[in-house]
This record gives structure tokens, sequence and C-alpha cells, in this order.
């Protein structure tokens, strides 16, 4: 059914690209194999309306028209047409400087939900004489990720400024609430993601975090206008206007806390009387954010001020206690998809053949094995798609109106295709992921020169037409929090293959180590950036954090070419190891992220929304700080004595703190 509604919706692009005029429905009826097929009137009404919403969804412009006016309801009179100078990418040209940071601009959201989008418009860039420069940039791989179930609903709801409906858990509350909201934009900030729109009933703007939309995200037909102000930028920068900064005063072990140490502005002992401790000040901006990163050290740590600092560290560790508490559910497992490979549908494989053709025929003779490496598909599938085409083509379907494929030698050649022979014009979500890429990457040291970020941004928005109009709804901020001269002496000696020295906190073991490694490449994941290296003491590929590096540098000894042999992006933070401990946790729904970013190998979700993940690690000892920084969102049941120890991490933490009430197993 899939195959033969793509053949479908091809069939009537050809139609209505191949008229000036226009086609009648009576004319497609009859011409169309698909809808000639169908058994009545009344079927082949609904089919045609769904295919024409179908494909103004994808931006193909369908125009209705009897005479000189727009008659859209009109039955019997209208004819349709695809305006070719609409259908169609405008004529661009890039410079190979501008094509370089297009290809980087591209690859920033491979791990995210916009990565076949962005993958569609570079090919469709391709068709125009654009050559992708790969390796022009060396030695920095950006990278955005959109891991919350909620961003392709919330992102489709931006774009075709229609309200939504969703239920969210409020973090200050825990309350569940039903949330009616107009989408004006979305953007990534401290590593999450944020809607930010127009509350209808609070009847003001509020700002939402993804993560904690806790079911699936309604879509509604209501439309809005969006201010024509508005930028989602300016209003996430609120954020951190909300409340004034505070001096957090930390009493803290010595030789602990080293991550702490490194935000201090004053280190010094602590007055007589108060034992080993030292105590350090710095400033902070978010109460939450702060308490999360000075609870997860447990009894290494202990706050002095602001009480509202320390009332909110009490309370994740008191969390953590009253999560182990409660009766741990029956978990069962479902077997894993054997197939990971996110299926496809009729309208995935329709934009795949419209992107594939105007492909082939600017590359005649083509590989078959790499135009299906290209596509991201496999050979078997890229046959499919051939034949295929070989059933489509302009009405009436006779032998020399049909698209004419061959490929029995491994080599693809494709003929009588006019109608598709330019790539079709950006959609909304190619152009943004383009767009969005470019101006994010201005915010990277490195990754381009500004005047080729500037002209590329230019003219690809050009290009995008009415699509480009998203530019103030969606941004992401992946600016390196840590200093531009660490990224440049890193960077340098990725490009000149020398080794460097670092001086790097390892926080689950709470140490400072002296490291020298041979670096391949800088990245980064969410807001935080890492460099990927070969380290001298493991003898293995290493992700080290920028903002853990205490001091970096030169050795003056060149690398000695250790390294990964398949060079690729890594594809997660953590090196698996022979020697692994499984580990399973709960997480309520405020968690529900942990089990994607330790890239866990079994979840189950139970009925209340709330899951469980089962995944390895090469060390158990950090994770009585990830349930102490969770507050008991994640609760570590096995192995049993896993968790023992991160309830008397929260427990001994707890020892330092007045009026701490009872729990349940008898502690403080």
């Amino acid at each position: 059914m899939s195959a033969l509604r793509t053949e479908r919706l091809l069939n009537l692009i050809i139609a209505l690209l191949d008229t000036r005029l226009g086609r009648s429905k009576d004319f497609l009826r009859r011409n169309i194999p698909q809808y000639k097929d169908l058994p009545n009137q009344e079927a082949f009404e609904r089919t045609f309306e769904r295919d024409k919403a179908d494909l103004r969804d994808l931006g193909i412009p369908i125009s209705a028209t009897s005479g000189d006016s727009v008659f859209e309801d009109d039955k019997t009179n209208a004819v349709y047409r695809i305006a070719k100078e609409a259908y169609r990418l405008p004529p661009v040209r890039f410079t190979t400087e501008e094509a370089a940071v297009l290809s980087l601009a591209s690859r920033l959201w491979q791990q995210a939900s916009l990565g076949s989008a962005a993958a569609r418009a570079v090919r469709k860039l391709q068709a125009r004489g654009v050559v992708p420069e790969s390796d022009s940039i060396i030695g920095i791989e950006p990278r955005i990720r959109t891991a919350e179930p909620a961003f392709d609903a919330v992102f489709k709801a931006v774009a075709l400024h229609r309200n939504i409906e969703f239920t969210y858990l409020a973090a200050s509350t825990g309350q569940q609430q039903r949330r009616i909201v107009q989408p004006w934009g979305i953007g990534e900030k401290y590593g999450h993601w944020y809607l930010v729109g127009y509350d209808l009933d609070r009847q003001a703007e509020r700002t939402f975090r993804l993560s904690r939309m806790i079911s699936a995200v309604q879509v509604r037909e209501e439309t809005f206008d969006r201010p024509k102000q508005f930028d989602v930028q300016e209003s996430l920068a609120r954020l951190d206007t909300l409340t004034a900064e505070e001096t957090a005063v930390l009493r803290v072990l010595p030789s602990a806390a080293h991550s702490l140490r490194l935000r201090a502005e004053t280190t010094a002992a602590a007055a007589a009387g108060s034992g080993q401790w030292d105590e350090i000040r710095f400033q902070y901006s978010d109460t939450e954010i702060m308490a999360d990163e000075v609870a997860s050290y447990g009894p290494l740590v202990q706050v002095m001020e602001p009480p509202q600092l320390r009332s909110a560290v009490v309370r994740r560790l008191t969390g953590v206690a009253e999560s182990a508490a409660r009766k741990v559910p029956k978990i069962s497992f479902p077997e894993p998809e054997k197939d990971k490979r996110t299926k496809t549908t009729s309208i995935d494989r329709l934009q795949r053949l419209l992107d594939m053709v105007p492909y082939l025929l600017h590359t005649p003779g083509a590989d078959l094995a790499a135009t299906a490496a290209s596509f991201d598909i496999t050979e078997q599938q890229l046959v499919k798609d051939l034949e295929l085409l070989f059933v489509c083509g302009l009405p009436g379907h006779g032998p020399e109106d049909l698209i004419d494929a061959t490929w029995e030698d491994g080599t693809i050649e494709v003929r009588n295709a006019e109608e598709l022979s330019e790539p079709v014009h950006f959609s909304i979500e190619e152009a943004c992921a383009l767009i969005v890429g470019l101006e994010t990457l201005a915010t990277v040291p490195g990754a381009g020169s500004v005047d080729a970020l500037e002209s590329a941004l230019a003219k690809i928005t050009a290009a995008a037409g009415d699509s480009g109009d998203l530019k103030a709804a969606v941004k992401a901020d992946i600016a390196p929090h840590v200093s531009i001269e660490t990224m440049e002496v890193i960077r340098g000696a990725v490009e000149s293959r020398q080794r460097l020295r670092l001086s790097y906190v390892v926080p689950h073991r709470d140490e400072v180590t002296e490291r020298e490694i041979e670096p391949l490449r800088l990245f980064s994941a969410d807001d935080r950036w890492y460099v990927e290296a070969w380290c001298l003491s493991a003898e293995a590929v290493r992700n080290f954090r920028l903002d853990r590096i205490r001091s970096v540098e030169q050795t003056g000894e060149p690398s000695s070419g250790q390294g990964p042999e398949d060079a690729g992006f890594p594809k997660n933070l953590f090196t698996p190891g022979e020697d692994d401990v499984a580990i399973t946790v709960l997480m309520n729904q405020r968690a529900l992220w942990v089990a994607e970013h330790y890239n866990a190998e079994r979840t189950a979700t139970f009925p209340d929304g709330t899951g469980a993940a089962r995944f390895r690690v090469g060390t158990t000892s950090w994770l009585p700080q990830l349930t102490a920084r969770t507050g008991g969102d994640v609760r570590v049941v096995e192995p049993a004595e896993v968790a023992d120890q991160c309830l008397q991490w929260a427990n001994r933490g707890l020892e330092y703190y007045d009026d701490i009430p009872a729990t349940a197993d008898g502690g403080t």
C-alpha cells in the first residue's frame, strides 16, 4: 500500500508539472492509473484531497484556479497545476569556503531529528553543482542533539503556526498540568530544548522544557500569527535574568570537589572550629542548576549560603532516600528490535525519489552502491526505488511517457524524466536545518571564516524563500563555555598532529590527573565540548570534556598516529569495555533522558509513564553522584551493593544539615 501511494503521488506531481493551464480532476482520474482504479467518485474525492494536503505539507505548491480567481473549494470548474518556478530550487552557487561551512552546518544535525532534512538539502545543492567540502575544516565537529520525543511535533507546529496541547510536569512543584500553547519558537539552551510560546490559559508568554512534556504533543487545527518582533534567542536569554546572581559559600573537603574548585573566585581554609574544611565562593545565577552539581558531591560538600541553595541541595539528597524507600516494581525488558532502522513512510520515499531523479540525471553512470550509500539506503531498496520510477511518468502512461531507468551493470542511467530534472525547493525543515546550522556555527571558534558563514547564510536564506522565515523562531546555542585559548591550543595540535599535556579533573574519582594525549578532533554533544584523543596512559581513545581541563600545553612531540581505524564521528561518549558492569535503574518522568544519554541496551516503560533502563558502565563510582544530582529521579536497583552505595552517599551528605526528617530505612 505504501508503494502504491508513493507511485500515485509521484504521478500526480508529474501530471501537474506537465501543464501550463492546469489539469481538471476528471482528467487526473482518467489518466493516473491509481486514481482510475478507485471504486467510485467519492473514493477519488477523498483520496485526491488527502494527496493535495500531503504535497502541500511537503511545501510543493499546488494551485487551484478557474479563470483568474482561486476556487479551492470549487468541485466542478477548478483546474490544478504546480508552477515550475515555485517548485524548483532556484540557481545557487557557492565558493569553496562557503561549501565547506555548508557541509559542516549540515553535519551539525546528524544526531538530531533534522539530520535527514539537512542531508536532503545538501543532496539538492549537489544536484545544483555544489560539491561539499567535508575535509576543508579540519579538527572540529560540532553536533546538535534532539533526543526529546516532543521535538518533531513542536517543531512542526512552530513551522505551521498551529496551536499545540500537551501535559507538562512542572520542575518546581512536580505537578502535571494540561497546557494549550501558541508555539512561537523553539531553542536550545543549557543542553536542553525549550519551547517559547503564548500560554492560552494564563494569557502570557511562557517557556517550557521539552523533556518535561510527558504526553504526546497534539498539534491542533487552530492557527496563530507569530509576533513580528519575536526572537526565540532573546526570550531564552531572559532565563539568565529571572533570578539575580547569588554568591555560593561552600565548605569542601581538601583535595575534593575539583569541578567546583574550578569555579571558585576565592578559596581559603575555613574558620577555626570547622575542622578540615576549605571554604570556596563563586557566583551563580540558577539555583536549581547549581543545586544539581553541588548535591552530586554528597558528603564532600556542605552549603553554608545562601539558604535557597542549601534547601535545594537538601531536597535532592532527601529525594534519594525517599526514592530508595519505595517498592521496586517488576521490571520486564522487551527484546530489542533486530533492525533499528527507522521505518520509511510513503512520504519519506516520495521525498527521496524527488531528490534522487535530479541527482541521477546530473550524475550519469552513477555507481549503484555509492548512490545507495549517499541516500542512506541499501542497494536492494535503491533497486526497488528504480523499479518504482520505471512505472511512473506522464499522463497516459504509454511506453514513451514513462521514466526509463536501467541499472543492470551496476551503473544507473535515468532518462525521460524532464519534469523531475530540477531539485525541489527547500522544505521548511531543510531550510531550517541549514540556516540554523550556519547561525550556530557562527558562535563556534574555528568553524569557518565569518565572511564565508555570512555569505553562505545569505544565499541559503534567499534560496529558501518563504521557508526561511523561521530564522528568528528556531535557535541552537552550543557556544563553548571555555576559553578560546584552550580551544585554539587543542585545534592547533589537531592540525599540526602534536601531543598535548593536560591537567584534567576526573569527576567520578574526584581527582586531578596529568595526561599526555594525541588530539584527534574537537566535538560537541549538547552544550558540552570534548576533545577526542589517543590517551597515552590508557593506551586507548578517550573523550576529555573541555571545561574539566585545568591546564593544557604542547609537549613539542609529534603524534604517533594512534587512533581508531574508523575516523567517523564518535557514536557515544562512553567507551565500552569487556569488564563493564550491567546496571539497572528506575527513572521517573523527569529523568527518562538517562536511557538515551547513557546508551541503554534495554528499556521498559510502566503504565504511569516512568521507566527502567539497563546499560553498562566501566565503573560504578559515579552512580551515587548521578542519583544525588537528580534528587532520586534516577534510582539504581541492581546491583544491590551499588544501590546501597547511592543511598549511603546521600545519607552521609544529609548529616551536615539540621532538621532533616527521618527516612523509611531509619537513616537521617
